[in-house]
């Protein structure tokens, strides 16, 4: 049965990639994919983590359990407009934007769970007559 690290060792042979190249690319230090590779070891999820950001053509699914294809179409997953320009400040201004809008979502998502300040006075209401 193929693990998570094969498939990856796969993947970076699609990239025509070095190993070296990858763990640089996902900021682990050198050797580490060769490392896991060797010795069948598994895969962090920090690590998966990396590289699903780092490379977003890379199915997930078939990562982490080699159903589907390898690579998906991520205009039809990421319905975003694409960076206006080829300038490295354009992209990455874009790249950033996108950041913190996933940040800000997530941090909206969070406070939406959080009790309204009426629903605190009623509780302490509550139990203070009690």
């Amino acid at each position: 049965m193929m693990k998570i690290i094969d498939r990856i060792i796969l993947f970076i042979h699609h990239k025509n990639l070095s190993m070296r190249a990858f763990d640089s690319s996902i900021n682990v230090g050198n050797g580490y994919t060769s490392k896991q590779s060797k010795s069948k070891a598994s895969v962090g999820s920090d690590v998966l983590e990396r590289i699903i950001d780092t490379y977003p053509e890379l199915n997930p699914l078939w990562l982490i359990t080699g159903k589907r294809e390898m690579i998906i179409d991520i205009q039809t997953v990421d319905s975003e407009p694409t960076p206006l320009g080829n300038s490295i400040d354009k992209i990455l201004e874009y790249k950033i934007e996108r950041i913190v809008s996933r940040q800000l979502q997530t941090l909206s998502d969070k406070l939406d769970t959080f009790p309204s300040m009426e629903e605190i006075r009623k509780e302490i209401r509550e139990n203070l007559n009690s």
